[in-house]
C-alpha cells in the first residue's frame, strides 16, 4: 500500500476484512489519501457470523469505525451485509437494523438464498425467502435515507473527483459500476473539481 502510494495520487483497496484492518493498514489508507473503507462485514450479529465462519461482531465493527473516524472525519464506509442468512432470528436482524445508521455511511443489502452446493444449503433454520426479502427491504430502506441524507449535506460542497468517461465521475466516496455522478465540468481531465 504505501509502495503504491508513492507510484500513483490515489490507492484504494476494496472489500477489506474487518480481521485484517491492522492499524497499520489504517495508517497506510490513510496516508494514501482515500480515506475508503470498504468492509466485509457481512452482519453484527457474533452468533449468526460465527455460523457463516467470519470474524468479529457489531460491537467490534463499530468500535474499529469510529476509531478511524476520529482520526479522519471525511472517511468513507461502504459494506455488504446478508439478510436470511440460515438460522438468522429477529433479533439479528433487529441488531443489524440498528447498527446500520451512524457511523456507518453506505451499504449493500444481499438476501440469501441458499444455491446448491454451498455451506449455507446444508445449515439447518433456513429463512424463509419472503421474510429474507421482507429483511432487504427494511434495511434497503434505512439505508437509502441515510445515503440520501449524506448526499444532501454534499450539495455545493466542492470536491475532487476521478472522471470515469466525459461527464460521468465519482468522489473517492462513490464505487465503480454502483454509483456515479454527472459532473458539470466538460472535456475534464482525468481529476477535476465540481459542486453538486
Amino acid at each position: 500500500m504505501r509502495a503504491a502510494t508513492e507510484l500513483v495520487e490515489r490507492t484504494r483497496l476494496l472489500y477489506l476484512y474487518p480481521s485484517g484492518l491492522t492499524d497499520d493498514l489504517v495508517e497506510a489508507m490513510l496516508a494514501a489519501r482515500v480515506a475508503y473503507f470498504d468492509l466485509s462485514l457481512q452482519h453484527v450479529s457474533r452468533p449468526l457470523l460465527a455460523r457463516m465462519r467470519r470474524w468479529g461482531d457489531g460491537e467490534r465493527f463499530v468500535e474499529r469505525i469510529e476509531a478511524i473516524r476520529s482520526a479522519a472525519p471525511e472517511a468513507t464506509f461502504r459494506s455488504s451485509f446478508i439478510l436470511g442468512y440460515p438460522g438468522e432470528t429477529e433479533e439479528d436482524h433487529d441488531r443489524l437494523l440498528s447498527s446500520c445508521g451512524p457511523p456507518s455511511s453506505t451499504g449493500r443489502v444481499l438476501h440469501v438464498l441458499a444455491e446448491d452446493g454451498t455451506y449455507a444449503e446444508g445449515l439447518g433454520d433456513q429463512v424463509p425467502a419472503e421474510l429474507a426479502l421482507e429483511r432487504l427491504r427494511e434495511c434497503a430502506e434505512l439505508q437509502d435515507a441515510i445515503t440520501a441524507q449524506r448526499r444532501d449535506a454534499l450539495v455545493g460542497a466542492a470536491r475532487q473527483v476521478l472522471i470515469d468517461a466525459p461527464g460521468i465521475g465519482r468522489t473517492i466516496g462513490e464505487a465503480p459500476r454502483s454509483t456515479a455522478l454527472c459532473v458539470s465540468t466538460p472535456h475534464s481531465p482525468s481529476v477535476a473539481s465540481s459542486t453538486w
